[in-house]
């Protein structure tokens, strides 16, 4: 996936048209308190314009905006909102909260870098719901409600980002949300990590460390320090101008100077601290937010690679199993068929057996018989008998024929004793081998169906996650680019801000110290 790819469609709104040209803007204008329809607890709206095109939203409404940006593209530097009060600073203002003038021109100023931002962006700048959010008789509820925003799956890692041009791109991938497929955690360690994106996170970290811990928090006491200035400094001007009152002459005038002189850099010091706030405090706040939405970009992007690397290790191990359930069942049918080549020949020596016996008891029947019609039981005629054991034909002499006839008619009393008893056994044998045997067989061929599946499933989840990582991988480099490039241009001009709201309050408090030095100066010298 490229940047192109994930670029939303384009579509041919007025606000899209206007955000095209070079010389865009959004303005927020104003803020106005407004209460509920439904006459529940009052709100701040604030008035947004480009051009002649009008809407007011509230602030919950821009965090709404934000966070679904941040879920329609997980790999894309999203412009941070003004932080939103903790519960404790709610508790203590209280109703003087939404009346804060100095807290609500920084919103205003915070949410319009936002919107100007995002607008910019080569990806945000050309969503659809964005220009929903900046067009008027829009209601945004209904944004919320409607596709992409209502379709897209709680965990992002369960779409689809290689193919905008799937049925499935932007929503739930039937695939990927399959209960066989591995979710990671952010603990997940990488076996193969990427060495750039680690470098690139372990910066981020430090960036969002030394903004949050160092720079923000201490620019944050000099311009409260600098408020708390602006106040002593309003408090001095009246204690020097009621000091005046009590002189005259020269000296009432110069003690009257520096009370008008102490009154001008509370002013000049208030202008400051104001240009401070907007020109460097805030846009340093933006970056240690910015520094936070990069560690989560990163964060995609390793999560996204721990997917992959747990569907690989899925899929070996099914690989595996389904090695092992086919190499048993390889076994198996090699000992079915060596167990069926053997019955075949004890049936086989059984048959013989059978015809044996027979001719055995024909025989014996026409020695019976002629026996009878010569009524000489010792009869010189020879006696044929086939041996049972040898299955060799035997010449009996007459004195053998009634030894022979007893012990062939015992053998057949003895088969016939025990061959009910043994047909039972090896009846209930075969059937107890069934129920062994049957169960197993049938589960080990079942599992290695649900294994194959497995198999198959895993194949196209890897190779849709193996696609999407190059693509995210691609979008947050070119992304973190775009993002370094605008920040340099952004600091260039934090910096000169700086610098020149230092250069204009001491010029203006030089010249009007100045002006007191030769008011001084008039006071004449006592003799």
């Amino acid at each position: 996936m490229s940047l192109q790819n994930s670029v939303p469609p384009s579509c041919n709104c007025a606000i899209n048209r206007i955000l095209s040209t070079n010389d865009a803007f959004i303005f927020v204008t104003g803020s106005q308190k407004q209460s509920n329809a439904s006459g529940g607890k009052s709100y701040i709206a604030y008035t947004i314009r480009l051009r002649n095109i009008e809407t007011k939203h509230r602030y919950s409404e821009f965090e709404s905006l934000w966070k679904s940006f941040t879920k329609l593209y997980p790999a894309a530097i999203v412009p941070p909102i003004p932080e939103k009060h903790s519960i404790v600073d709610y508790a203590a203002l209280q109703t003087r909260f939404k009346d804060d003038i100095p807290m609500i021109e920084k919103r205003k100023r915070m949410l319009q870098s936002f919107l100007n931002r995002a607008a910019k962006h080569p990806i945000l700048g050309r969503d659809h719901v964005f220009h929903r959010f900046l067009e008027s008789g829009v209601l945004w509820s209904d944004v919320l409600l409607s596709p992409p925003l209502s379709v897209l799956p709680r965990n992002p890692l369960q779409r689809t980002f290689s193919n905008p041009t799937s049925a499935t791109h932007g929503m739930t991938n039937p695939i990927l949300a399959n209960h066989l497929v591995p979710v990671p955690s952010t603990a997940y360690l990488l076996k193969h990590p990427d060495q750039n994106f680690e470098e690139s996170e372990q910066f981020a970290y430090r960036v969002a460390n030394y903004m949050n811990n160092h720079l923000e928090k201490i620019q944050r006491k000099v311009v409260r320090r600098l408020g708390e200035l602006a106040s002593d400094y309003a408090e001095l001007g009246a204690v020097y101008n009621g000091f005046s009152l009590n002189e005259d002459g020269e000296v009432a005038n110069a003690i009257e100077k520096i009370g008008q002189a102490v009154d001008t850099s509370y002013s000049n010091t208030g202008e400051m601290v104001t240009t401070l706030e907007g020109d460097f405090a805030e846009p340093i706040q933006e970056y240690s937010q910015f520094a936070h939405t990069i560690k989560q970009i990163l964060r995609f992007r390793h999560m996204k690679h721990a997917q992959v690397e747990m569907i690989e290790g899925s899929l070996q191990n099914k690989k595996d199993s389904l090695d092992a359930l086919l190499e048993i069942e390889e076994e198996s049918q090699r000992l079915e068929e060596a167990i069926a080549r053997e019955h075949t020949i004890r049936r086989n020596a059984a048959d013989i057996d059978d015809v044996n016996y027979g001719t055995a008891d024909a025989f014996d029947g026409q020695n019976a018989a002629s026996h009878n019609v010569h009524d000489d039981p010792f009869a010189t005629h020879h006696q044929i008998e086939y041996d049972h054991d040898d299955n060799h034909v035997l010449i009996n002499s007459p004195s053998n024929t009634a030894s022979h006839q007893l012990s062939s008619h015992t053998k057949q009393r003895s088969r016939q004793a025990w061959s009910g008893p043994l047909q039972m056994v090896n009846a209930v044998g075969h059937t107890l081998q069934g129920l062994i045997d049957m169960d197993p067989v049938a589960t080990r061929r079942n599992q290695i169906g649900k294994t194959k599946d497995a198999i198959s499933v895993l194949e196209q989840a890897l190779d849709i996650t193996r696609d999407d990582l190059k693509g995210v991988s691609l979008d947050v480099q070119t992304d973190l680019d775009r993002f370094q490039q605008e920040k340099i241009e952004d600091m260039k001009d934090m910096l000169i801000a700086y610098a020149k709201a230092h250069i204009r309050y001491c010029n203006q408090n030089l010249e009007l110290w100045q002006e007191v030095k030769d008011e001084v100066s008039k006071i004449p010298n006592q003799v």
